[in-house]
């Protein structure tokens, strides 16, 4: 099965203008079988939406999630849950898997954690800590020891991803690779994921396959 691994929806990301109840049908008619729906978490994030506290914000970033979700129960279609995580002090990005709607309400500040921390929190509660782009332009590739894994392609066209480079880091550190469509736009659809004859239906199921590496990379 293909599943995107990288969706942002416009409920939840103030950079994404896609509304979450469209994605699941877009991606089944492109050939899916599953979404990872990763909208940011983080303090810009948070401050657009108007959210006073970390608890407010926690329910406005399970909104674009809950909607997808809603209308991919309605076709059949499997919508699951992911975040990336923006922290304190730097402009990286980091996509959690494996994580539920508990652990975003009963961690509402983990954008105010540091790497250290977050990472100590997802071991604790077996979920995977990847980097997003990690050679994009504006970020830089953190420190291995504090990861699972990385994003070694990433498929949106209007960024410098250097995604060679970003493959060529993940093998060295032998960390998890991952990749995704980091989709925004209409236009960026199906343009990375990975594709599995595991069957992924829950964020228990997709953490298994990661962490087994019973998967491929498309790299459309």
């Amino acid at each position: 099965m293909k599943i995107e691994m990288h969706a942002h929806t416009g409920e939840a990301s103030p950079c994404a203008n896609v509304s979450a109840g469209q994605i699941p049908a877009l991606y089944q008619q492109a050939g899916y079988d599953a979404i990872v729906i990763t909208d940011h978490y983080c303090k810009w994030a948070q401050e657009r939406s108007g959210a006073e506290t970390a608890e407010a914000y926690a329910q406005y970033f399970l909104n674009g999630y809950r909607t997808a979700k809603a209308a991919g129960d309605k076709i059949g279609f499997p919508v699951l849950l992911g975040a990336e995580a923006n922290l304190p002090g730097s402009p990286n990005d980091y996509l959690l898997y494996g994580i539920t709607e508990k652990f975003i309400l009963q961690h509402p500040d983990l954008h105010e954690m540091t790497l250290k921390e977050l990472y100590a929190l997802c071991q604790k509660e077996q979920i995977l800590l990847l980097q997003a782009h990690p050679y994009r332009t504006y970020c830089t590739p953190a420190d291995p020891a504090y990861l699972d894994g990385a994003e070694s392609y990433n498929g949106n066209p209007r960024h410098n991803n250097q995604n060679e480079l970003a493959k060529e880091w993940s093998q060295k550190y032998h960390m998890i690779q991952s990749s995704g469509s980091d989709f925004h736009e209409l236009e960026d659809v199906a343009k990375g994921g990975i594709e599995t004859s595991i069957p992924v239906t829950d964020t228990r199921a997709l953490y298994q396959v990661l962490r087994s590496g019973s998967y491929k990379l498309l790299t459309p």
